[in-house]
């Protein structure tokens, strides 16, 4: 469980390098801390943080630095196991999300239940091999789960499953930018799924490195909250037929 944690926490901090946003926070959180441990071991450092404003005259340096790295702990383990922010980048699900939209992921879903069929869903790629996105955050939705066959021919989605033997058309009726190229037959084990992105033109995605264990997917979108004109909650949500 501890190795488990230990090994969360320092994804989450090589995370960081991924996100200009996050990487800038963390380097002003970097340097008050280490301004900080310079205070409490030598007086000159704590009356030149007095002096800017940043310690009270009658305040220890370690009461702050405690209070600075237990607010970190705090926010590492909350987007650890809680929710995250992303922004998107590129234009893979397009028209659903655009590039720079800031983002809320619930994480703590993923952690207690499974996906769905039509979630948007963060996770980070190890699949396909040497690739120019391993390791790195992605945003596609959720088509096939765990144990059924998908198949995508000429634009057109089928799933087979126990419930529907023969298969059944996917209503993908929120697509604008359909390919009729990409073409591929996948049976997926227990513990895959297949995902793709909404502008199927521009999206590297299941058609190209196959399923996507489930070990990798991070958490579904939860709110949008930037740009604030098109704010809202589960966007692009889609809720399947069957």
């Amino acid at each position: 469980m501890f190795t488990s944690f230990t090994n969360q926490m320092i994804e989450s901090l090589l995370d960081v390098s991924q996100n200009p946003v996050a990487l800038g926070i963390f380097g002003i959180i970097t340097i008050l801390i280490l301004l900080l441990v310079l205070a409490v071991m030598f007086p000159f450092w704590r009356r030149a943080l007095v002096t800017v404003k940043i310690l009270e005259e009658d305040e220890k340096p370690s009461s702050l630095l405690a209070w600075v790295i237990g607010i970190v702990i705090v926010v590492k383990v909350t987007q650890i196991f809680i929710i995250q922010p992303f922004i998107v980048d590129g234009g893979s699900m397009l028209p659903t999300f655009h590039n720079k939209e800031f983002l809320l992921v619930d994480k703590f879903s993923y952690f207690v239940g499974k996906p769905d069929r039509g979630d948007v869903a963060i996770f980070k790629l190890y699949e396909g091999g040497t690739n120019p996105y391993t390791g790195k955050h992605l945003i596609k939705r959720v088509i096939g789960l765990p144990g059924e066959r998908v198949v995508v021919n000429n634009g057109v989605t089928y799933i087979f499953n126990e419930e529907n033997p023969k298969g059944f058309e996917l209503d993908e009726s929120y697509l604008l930018y359909k390919d009729m190229s990409k073409n591929t037959d996948i049976t997926l084990d227990e513990h895959h799924y297949f995902v793709m992105g909404d502008n199927r033109t521009q999206s590297y995605d299941s058609r190209d490195w196959g399923a996507l264990d489930e070990k990798n997917l991070k958490g579904q979108v939860l709110f949008r909250l930037f740009p604030l004109e098109v704010a809202s909650y589960e966007p692009g949500q889609h809720i399947y037929t069957k």
